[in-house]
């Protein structure tokens, strides 16, 4: 029986004229039976407690998908080949037990991709305290070649493309960075400082193929036009979250890009204390990231072939889903819905694809696919709810404002009044679309129902119904 697990956020409330309240799933079940998660995963949710069982699960999602970066998949939407890349946000008040996540992040990176860029520090360290040391006249050895994935989120953007640059010099194709921060406002106050600020870097992150360059005339600067992809995952307050996502970052489609996971817990609430690991639990949690490194570089420190994870099965699945949300869009007509719901199914098909990867690290049987499948499709449902859910209740409301603002701002005050002027003192939503439709007005009734009941020119009868308000 799968384990229910209750978030206590908020409740989520999208705009509608009327000013109703929409509360969305608000209780959420592990996908699958502990036992049934694939590996790595299945032991950290088994160790975390009932009220962290969800949390601990999309903890270990992207950095698994970081170390997993030679896998690529076919989304059914896209037209061209992605990677496992996930940016995660664990959001929760102070002291609200956050640090999970950081426990998790050392258990999947400690001996993998953080001992590999040790060495490779230590070389560039070396070759920098080489090159104080030395003679004027004397000639310094080669800068050694060096490829470095975990990177803070306080990088400059110079280095971060020298970095990825460096990929491609040394290895001959990209591969991810993983970043982490146990405080968003790590990468909020960072990111004052323009060479920084990395928010159209994330964007491009989150896509393979997604080029970014800069281009200096200094000598001593670097140039260069690169593809950087980027997993992480961030550790965050409720006010540092609003800060990070600020209108830009609304509006230009970081939100859509992350996966937040929201923690609150009740005062009657039992701590959230893990189980230690079990000699066996470390064994196999060892063995199988050994073998997602192992996918990874062969012995000689070179990168492996890419793979590519045949994921056709799910294509139905994610068609049926996405039509589902296409249609309640349309109903509500919620822009927040039509918008959200495209990165949720992306982000909740790469979650599939990571697990269906991992299933098969296990036990690579043939005839354990059907099985690998069946749970695959389970969770990639829990995981496109779950997903467009949070980013609902995060920042629907905010993002149909901004939406209304925009919409608003093609169209004068004289044109918004002369619909107003065609409308009687009562009128319903179908005599505005005919009053749009007579006037050349492509703006959505909805978004001038929302605007005139903010601005006080309106109110709302009920759902259909509206009436003008007279001074």
């Amino acid at each position: 029986m799968a384990t229910t697990v209750t978030t206590t956020t908020a409740e989520p409330v999208l705009p509608n004229e009327g000013g109703q309240k929409k509360p969305l799933l608000q209780e959420y079940d592990l996908p699958l039976r502990e036992k049934d998660m694939p590996p790595v995963i299945r032991q950290i949710v088994g160790n975390a407690p009932p009220n962290r069982k969800v949390a601990a699960f999309i903890a270990s999602l992207a950095p698994l998908c970081a170390l997993a970066t030679r896998i690529r998949i076919k989304y059914f939407y896209d037209t061209r080949i992605s990677a496992l890349l996930l940016h995660v946000i664990i959001e929760g008040p102070q002291s609200s037990g956050k640090s999970f996540a950081a426990d998790i992040e050392d258990l999947i990176m400690r001996d993998t991709l953080k001992a590999r860029d040790k060495e490779q520090r230590r070389k560039e360290q070396n070759y920098r305290e080489k090159k104080k040391r030395r003679s004027q006249n004397k000639q310094l050895e080669e800068e050694p070649k060096t490829d470095i994935r975990v990177v803070p989120p306080t990088i400059s953007k110079t280095v971060l493309v020298k970095r990825a640059d460096n990929f491609e010099r040394n290895l001959g194709d990209t591969v991810s960075f993983w970043m982490f921060a146990e405080e968003l406002a790590m990468v909020t106050d960072a990111g004052k400082q323009g060479y920084s600020n990395l928010r159209t870097i994330m964007r491009t992150g989150w896509d393979l193929g997604s080029l970014f360059g800069i281009d200096f005339a200094s000598d001593n600067s670097y140039s260069a036009i690169v593809d950087i992809n980027i997993c992480c995952m961030f550790c965050s307050t409720p006010a540092a979250l609003d800060r990070y996502m600020d209108r830009e970052s609304i509006e230009g489609g970081n939100i859509t890009r992350c996966l937040l996971c929201p923690i609150d817990d009740n005062l009657d609430s039992e701590p959230a204390i893990f189980k230690p690991y079990t000699d066996e639990q470390n064994l196999d949690i060892k063995l199988t990231l050994k073998k997602i490194m192992d996918d990874t570089y062969t012995a000689d420190g070179q990168l492996q072939p890419t793979r590519k994870l045949e994921m056709e099965w799910i294509d139905s699945v994610v068609i049926r889903w996405c039509n589902k949300k296409k249609k309640q869009a349309k109903e509500t007509q919620s822009e927040a819905i039509k918008t959200f719901y495209r990165r949720s199914s992306a982000t909740a098909f790469r979650v599939a694809a990571l697990c269906y990867y991992l299933y098969q690290l296990e036990d690579s049987d043939e005839e354990l696919l059907p099985l690998y499948q069946k749970r695959c499709i389970r969770i990639y449902h829990f995981m496109a709810d779950y997903t467009l859910t949070q980013l609902l209740n995060r920042w629907g409301n905010r993002y149909e404002q901004l939406n209304a603002e925009r919409q608003s701002d093609g169209y004068t005050t004289k044109r918004d009044n002369s619909l107003i002027a065609q409308l009687p003192d009562e009128f319903t939503r179908k005599q505005i679309s005919q009053a749009c439709e007579k006037l050349g007005l492509t703006t959505s009734p909805r978004q001038f129902i929302y605007m005139w009941t903010q601005n006080g020119t309106v109110r709302a009868i009920d759902k259909n119904h509206f009436a003008k308000i007279k001074n």
